[in-house]
């Protein structure tokens, strides 16, 4: 096999045998897809330095839909979070899962680097001397 077609991977060879070359798209309204187990609401605590997720579940009863919280989780790493989150079965989702991972480390980095974090939005960071 010629060298163009392996990657030297951390631990092995990778042979490269690409059979399929696909452009990745996501529009965020038409995509997007409720997970029927819940949602969760993000923020970080500076003081304690954590990152907190509030688990919330809806019913809809009458006009009037319910959403409660029901659970907190906390932690320093968006990895330890969306593990804890996924061993407590609280997504069913391998979207929101993928979701979940993506919006946590963004809380992890505004929270290291002291930046502003809303959920779903895009993190502003300022470069210094630019």
């Amino acid at each position: 096999m010629k060298n163009n077609q392996t990657i030297q991977g951390r631990w092995y060879k990778i042979n490269k045998k690409i059979k399929k070359r696909i452009r990745a798209k996501y529009h965020k309204i038409k995509d997007w897809v409720m997970d029927p187990k819940g949602y969760f609401l993000i923020a970080i605590d500076r003081e304690k330095k954590l990152i907190k997720v509030g688990y919330c579940i809806f019913k809809k009863l009458g006009n009037e839909p319910i959403n409660d919280m029901i659970s907190i989780v906390s932690g320093k790493t968006a990895i330890e979070i969306v593990n804890t989150l996924i061993k407590n079965k609280y997504i069913s989702s391998l979207q929101h899962s993928a979701d979940m991972g993506i919006e946590l480390c963004k809380a992890e980095l505004a929270l290291k680097y002291n930046l502003n974090y809303i959920q779903d939005k895009d993190l502003k960071i300022k470069l210094k001397n630019f």
